[in-house]
């Protein structure tokens, strides 16, 4: 008895042209039509399958090998670490042993300059506030705060020296013929207008 197969008809060109079983060629005939059978379809399935695993498998290697090379890298660098010699540790030491020292001496260099900065400025005359301020700016070179605190340094002292000059002066005495005896420094200085022609002209000789 003849074994029947079982047949699967798969018409690729009936997708490919949207829905016609049939095309006809310029002699009016038919395109025999491909037909897989079901063991055929699961070969080509089982094929591809087997192509999607091995890939995966590929990838798979590519990144183990990946790692390990990474995990080796890590290991010599760390060894390579570890192995410096003596010298070079010493130094590395000695490197780090000097910058210290370096900040150190500037640190004493920025503060001797200081003190002797401030020292000078109250000499000069100035509060110890103003002369610590003052010292600051010239160290760091911030020369527009030096002035501004020079230019109120310099303003006190004129008003005070005028306080001083003020209360040394003797009194006028409006009034009494006693100019003749002031300078022209106090007869200036006197604010009533009439007073001080008078006093002017006592002491014409202070004038001429």
């Amino acid at each position: 008895m003849k074994e029947e197969r079982n047949l699967l008809p798969l018409n690729l060109q009936f997708f490919a042209d949207g829905g016609d079983e049939t095309q006809t060629t310029e002699g009016g005939e038919d395109n025999q039509q491909s037909e897989l059978t079901v063991e055929e379809l699961q070969t080509q399935l089982e094929i591809a399958k087997n192509a999607t695993e091995a890939s995966e498998k590929a990838r798979q290697k590519d990144k183990l090998a990946l790692d390990k090379a990474l995990k080796e890298v890590a290991r010599l660098t760390k060894e390579a670490r570890a192995n410096k010699s003596e010298a070079e540790i010493e130094a590395e030491n000695k490197r780090l042993e000097a910058e210290r020292l370096n900040e150190e001496l500037e640190s004493l260099r920025n503060y001797k300059q200081l003190n002797e900065a401030k020292e000078r400025y109250l000499m000069q005359g100035m509060n110890a506030e103003m002369a610590q301020k003052a010292s600051e700016a010239e160290i760091s070179h911030d020369m527009e705060t030096l002035m501004e605190i020079q230019k109120q340094y310099t303003e006190s002292v004129v008003k005070a020296k005028e306080a001083e000059w003020k209360k040394s002066r003797p009194d006028a005495k409006v009034g009494n013929g006693s100019y003749s005896q002031m300078t022209k420094e106090e007869i200036m200085a006197i604010e009533d207008d009439k007073e001080r022609y008078k006093a002017i002209s006592e002491n014409m000789q202070l004038f001429l």
